[in-house]
């Protein structure tokens, strides 16, 4: 049996399950968006769904250095974030 895929927080710097965590994507436009499909093109970084993490990885140097280039955070902030991420997956059972 293969162990579940693992992926890094950006904000805490914990190993967590893959699955447990939302992916940020940045565009090609520099913009920082939530990936809920995790298929979205672009570079992606994994960060925790608690507002503490989220608070931490939002900050433009975080960003900019997981995804290695300026990049812009997203306009919605991290509340918006951790709503759209309990909608999907109250969606997905």
């Amino acid at each position: 049996m293969t162990a579940a895929p693992q992926r890094t927080c950006i904000g805490c710097r914990k190993v967590r399950p893959k699955a447990v965590l939302v992916r940020l994507v940045r565009g090609a436009d520099g913009r920082v968006r939530v990936d809920n499909g995790g298929r979205a093109e672009g570079r992606g970084a994994y960060v925790c769904p608690d507002p503490g993490c989220l608070g931490k990885a939002l900050h433009a140097g975080r960003l900019g250095h997981a995804f290695k280039r300026p990049c812009e955070p997203p306009a919605s902030g991290a509340a918006a974030i951790l709503n759209g991420r309990v909608v999907n997956d109250k969606a997905r059972r």
